[in-house]
């Protein structure tokens, strides 16, 4: 039986969700259905799992439909789509749920432009969600509530801008009793069954978002001047970004926390040296949250 899968949260910063006239009193849903898709895709690769960059030519997945065609098997059809776009939907692979927005009431539309809004997010299953699906969406927003952030704007630095896209996750969503090796495993399966999947891989920069390579702290800020300071870890200009490359390092005085991700494990050494040189302590390294999921 399908089910709507509904997450119970709270902004503690407006949330913003972007529009064509650049304003966001009116949450939109694609908005924040991307940014729970970008978390996904690095929480998989964390995982050991493969993850499509769907903004790459050469690495975006669609669904065989001649190969589905030939045996009537939808799994034939997915064979060479990855985790992320089986949920969320690639060429011919439509999501598996409808994403919709709603105040504490229920009502729609909701606005997210200041902090103290109850609101909810509803998964309205239109195919089932695998378990390992299921988990690892509720694991997603566990992430965003204890160490990261949602929506756009959340490069802009405070004190000198405001924060955006801190929430507080009031009630997550039901989560099959898997254990995290369960997942890894699945997601590996997933992998091995697929050449196509394991070349995308083989092929991916290394700079692509992963979680193992990502660091957190839910109890410090960094203000404009740490963050150029540890930005000077980094000759490539990889966590300083550019011009159409977002920053890598994101930090809000609302809520006290600041994460980012490296490029790769040198970079990472070398990040969490630096804030213990600025005397910032309690930052974990990303495969430390990912094995207290």
């Amino acid at each position: 039986m399908l089910q709507i899968l509904t997450a119970r949260l709270k902004t503690v910063a407006p949330v913003w969700t972007g529009g064509v006239d650049r304003e966001s009193s009116q949450a939109r849903e694609t908005g924040l259905a991307g940014s729970l898709r970008w978390w996904y895709e690095a929480l998989v690769r964390g995982l050991g799992g493969y993850a499509c960059d769907p903004t790459a030519v050469d690495d975006r997945c669609f669904f065989n439909e001649a190969a589905f065609q030939a045996t009537g098997e939808v799994e034939d059809g997915l064979r060479d789509v990855c985790p992320a776009c089986r949920l969320f939907g690639c060429t011919g692979w439509s999501s598996k749920f409808n994403f919709r927005l709603a105040d504490a009431q229920g009502r729609m539309p909701v606005e997210l432009g200041r902090e103290g809004v109850t609101f909810q997010m509803r998964f309205v299953e239109v195919k089932p969600l695998a378990e390992e699906e299921r988990w690892l969406l509720s694991r997603v927003l566990h992430l965003i509530d204890r160490y990261g952030s949602l929506g756009g704007r959340t490069t802009l630095k405070p004190p000198e801008q405001p924060d955006y896209g801190v929430v507080e996750v009031r009630e997550n969503i039901p989560a099959p009793e898997l254990s995290r090796e369960e997942v890894a495993r699945r997601l590996a399966g997933l992998l091995a069954n697929s050449a196509d999947m394991q070349r995308r891989q083989a092929a991916q920069p290394s700079q692509i978002p992963r979680l193992d390579l990502f660091f957190f702290n839910d109890d410090h800020w960094l203000d404009l001047r740490a963050i150029n300071d540890l930005m000077q870890v980094d000759s490539s200009g990889f966590l300083a970004g550019k011009i159409g490359v977002s920053k890598k390092i994101f930090s809000f005085r609302v809520g006290n926390r600041f994460w980012g991700y490296a490029a790769d494990r040198t970079m990472l050494t070398k990040v969490m040296d630096r804030l213990a040189a600025l005397g910032v302590r309690g930052t974990k390294k990303g495969e430390v949250v990912i094995n207290e999921l």
